[in-house]
């Protein structure tokens, strides 16, 4: 279960570790940890390292440590913060994504993007504008499905600054990493681009007519779409025999 750790990045690699079996279920809500020392031992690290990885996990809310009674997990739902979706995301030690989570990563960024895109209707100056089309003329290149995922993604990063809300611009920053470490994936269940295209334009005339509900609307739709095909992939890989792609 637990694999020997090198010298470098020791308390990095422990807190991998602790965290996926964590998040995996291994060590359940209310678990205590092993005892310092044999979980020491079976990680091949020092007890100073160890420490200074629990305390990392502890910042993190998946666990507490209290005198007398131990180390156990926390409900972690309940104690931890956004930072923990791009590590739930990935929900076996082979890195096969988790379905569920996959799909509450689409439904917020959904909701998020058309929250962000209201604002930026508002808020957004002529030089976010021309950002926003720089992204976009590059999308309508012929691009890869790859290639235009990322850009895709871009085109939303640079909507969250001219939002002009520091919060939003963390949380969008937080999803990065997630759909980054999945972008193969999450190109599967991506419309195709000429309904990418299209979106970009009804941003940008909705941004220039300075009109929230029409921008709005424009990313809310488009995003609907990409939670639909995800649904569609998962119902099919639900009746493969081969589920390898991704893991419900």
């Amino acid at each position: 279960m637990l694999k020997p750790i090198g010298k470098q990045r020791v308390a990095e690699e422990i807190v991998q570790q602790l965290r996926s079996l964590i998040l995996r279920g291994v060590y359940g809500i209310g678990d205590k940890l092993p005892p310092e020392r044999k979980l020491a031992e079976d990680l091949g690290v020092n007890r100073a390292s160890l420490r200074e990885a629990i305390k990392s996990l502890e910042q993190m809310g998946l666990v507490k440590t209290r005198q007398g009674d131990g180390t156990r997990v926390l409900p972690f739902m309940e104690t931890a913060g956004v930072e923990l979706v791009s590590h739930l995301v990935t929900g076996t030690p082979d890195g096969i994504p988790n379905a569920d989570i996959l799909f509450d990563v689409l439904e917020f960024r959904r909701i998020f993007a058309r929250d962000v895109a209201q604002l930026a209707a508002e808020r957004a100056t002529p030089e976010d504008v021309a950002r926003l089309e720089e992204v976009a003329k590059k999308a309508d290149a012929e691009v890869s499905p790859d290639e235009m995922f990322k850009l895709d993604f871009e085109f939303y990063v640079e909507l969250t600054r001219a939002a002009r809300n520091r919060v939003f611009q963390l949380l969008i920053n937080t999803i990065r990493l997630a759909v980054q470490a999945h972008a193969t994936f999450f190109a599967q269940v991506t419309p195709p681009a000429a309904v990418q295209r299209k979106c970009h334009r009804d941003v940008l005339a909705g941004l220039k007519a300075k009109d929230p509900e029409k921008t709005g609307r424009a990313v809310s739709e488009y995003l609907q779409q990409a939670q639909q095909m995800l649904s569609v992939l998962l119902s099919t890989l639900d009746s493969s025999p081969d589920k390898a792609t991704v893991s419900k």
